[in-house]
């Protein structure tokens, strides 16, 4: 079997021939690049496959999206970028909102200083930019990468991020405060806008459906402590079942990216329907015990993650390391649902020795 076959065979609830392996380098592999730190085989696609394979990690992040998107003539997006301060501007004839990032060198990431949405008319330009989104098949570019995967691991493909509209404001659009402060003060508005926004990339999910892609990845960023069960009831659940339904009629499997706290939300996952609750970060980094998941988790869903990428960090020991590692495998035995993953990235300062030490305690 090789790493496409393992996960697979895990996702639809068979006993692969031993526990599959994949993670997301692509943090460390761009901060390298960005140092120039990277050896020139790994540089473009074929050289980003080699990377995972050189580090005995199965790949499964980015391929291109199976759709593309954009705007029709109601609809301006400008950015620009200076001094390491990025700003986004949508100007619509309905409004205009404004973000601003500014970039921190030494994580390299860009950290939000000033959201889009702000207010209650914020959400209502957003609304409308949904309305004049247009959506189109993107097969060929992610086939491409898919084939060039091939047995190397899964090309996830992805619905529009995040898939569900509550997630869109708390993770990207809003920030948890001003979303709060929208959903108290305009309660029946602002879910109807939600909802509209939602009914508005039903395109894109049809598209997913009739592409060739085997596993649909809703990339949510989604945390316990922040979202909560009575926001991810009321606004996330009823999303996730319907667009769970659909993807199932069309044959794929269906994850969902949590990469925060876990209680209750992991709780509630298989309820939606998914098929795998993908960057489960246990303790010491996470809030539930490795051999608490699968009780946790409640149903048969299928428990991917298991390695903190704050592990791989020299700031903590080899040792930790390694103690982790052995305890993650005791637990998450061949066949039982379970696929190991960093949960989430590999980060920039991540040890690439250890990257190479999980194919190799796996193996073992």
């Amino acid at each position: 079997m090789n790493e496409h076959d393992r996960i697979l065979c895990v996702l639809n609830k068979e006993g692969p021939d031993k526990i599959p392996w994949v993670a997301d380098l692509s943090y460390l592999y761009e901060s390298k690049k960005i140092l120039g730190t990277l050896d020139k085989k790994y540089l473009g696609e074929s050289g980003y496959l080699r990377f995972h394979n050189d580090l005995g990690a199965g790949i499964c992040f980015y391929a291109p999206f199976p759709w593309k998107s954009c705007f029709t003539e109601n609809v301006s997006c400008d950015v620009k970028v200076s001094n390491r301060v990025r700003k986004t501007v949508y100007a619509t004839p309905v409004g205009i909102i404004t973000s601003t990032e500014k970039y921190l060198p030494e994580t390299f990431s860009w950290a939000l200083t000033d959201h889009l949405v702000k207010t209650i008319d914020d959400l209502r330009v957003m609304e409308y930019i949904h309305r004049n989104t247009v959506y189109s098949r993107n097969y060929e570019e992610y086939d491409r990468i898919s084939k060039l995967w091939g047995g190397a691991g899964i090309a996830s493909a992805f619905p529009p991020i995040s898939s569900a509209p509550l997630q869109k404001l708390i993770a990207r659009w809003a920030g948890i405060e001003n979303t709060v402060s929208i959903l108290i003060d305009y309660p029946d508005e602002s879910g109807s806008l939600l909802d509209a926004i939602d009914e508005s990339q039903s395109v894109a999910f049809e598209i997913l459906c009739e592409s060739s892609c085997e596993y649909v990845e809703f990339a949510e960023n989604l945390s316990s402590e922040v979202t909560g069960a009575t926001l991810f009831k009321k606004y996330n659940m009823p999303h996730y079942i319907k667009r769970n339904r659909l993807l199932h009629e069309a044959g794929k499997y269906t994850g969902i990216h949590i990469d925060g706290t876990l209680k209750p939300c992991l709780s509630m996952l298989s309820d939606c329907g998914f098929d795998a609750a993908e960057a489960v970060t246990p303790m010491p980094i996470g809030d539930i015990p490795i051999e608490n998941l699968r009780n946790e988790a409640d149903g048969d869903i299928v428990i991917w993650g298991g390695l903190p990428g704050a592990l791989f960090s020299p700031l903590y020991t080899d040792e930790q390391f390694h103690t982790h590692l052995i305890h993650v495998l005791e637990v998450f035995q061949s066949g039982s649902g379970y696929i190991l993953g960093v949960a989430d990235q590999v980060p920039p300062d991540g040890l690439i020795s250890r990257v190479k030490m999980v194919r190799e305690m796996a193996e073992a």
